[in-house]
């Protein structure tokens, strides 16, 4: 177990400097009771924005099959895109690429928020926005305070958010 501990906590240190993500390092922290990393709206903000370009770039069908590729570009850790149509409907969710085609439309955060309605309409409304809601953390398990930053690209809203405290 020391070896576990050191690899994690090494893992995890690269990725604090070199400010990327090491998927593994959230799965080992979790395991060994330290904390992962957080990402930062920033680093959201960015995904997004590269992901609406590439949306742009390479039209839906090709940007969808891409964002849902849990080991693509579009997935970092608990960092990862999603698009919905504007019916509230995935078209893409790189975490969970199986939920593709569902209707979220009533999806609801434990607060009572009708978190895709929330998405769909400010990201339609205001070009980008945050949306803040209570969601359960892949790499902790716990519920958790977060915010995805979305945007409207083409007929998609396209966001990744990030978990806080």
């Amino acid at each position: 177990m020391p070896f576990a501990k050191s690899l994690a906590s090494l893992l995890i240190g690269a990725a604090i400097l070199s400010g990327g993500v090491v998927s593994a390092s959230a799965a080992s922290a979790a395991e060994i009771g330290t904390e992962a990393p957080r990402h930062t709206f920033d680093q959201a903000k960015a995904l997004v924005e590269a992901g609406a370009a590439h949306l742009k770039a390479v039209g839906p069908d090709k940007a969808f099959a891409d964002f849902n590729d849990p080991k693509g570009q579009w997935v970092q850790g608990d960092l990862y895109l999603f698009a919905f149509d504007r019916k509230g409907v995935y078209r893409a969710t790189g975490f969970r690429p199986e939920r593709t085609g569902q209707n979220a439309w009533e999806m609801t955060d434990p607060a009572g928020l009708k978190v895709v309605q929330e998405i769909v309409k400010k990201a339609r409304r205001d070009g980008a926005a945050t949306v803040d809601y209570l969601w359960k953390n892949p790499a902790t398990g716990k519920l958790e305070n977060k915010t995805s930053y979305v945007v409207q690209a083409g007929d998609y809203a396209v966001g990744a958010g990030f978990y806080h405290k």
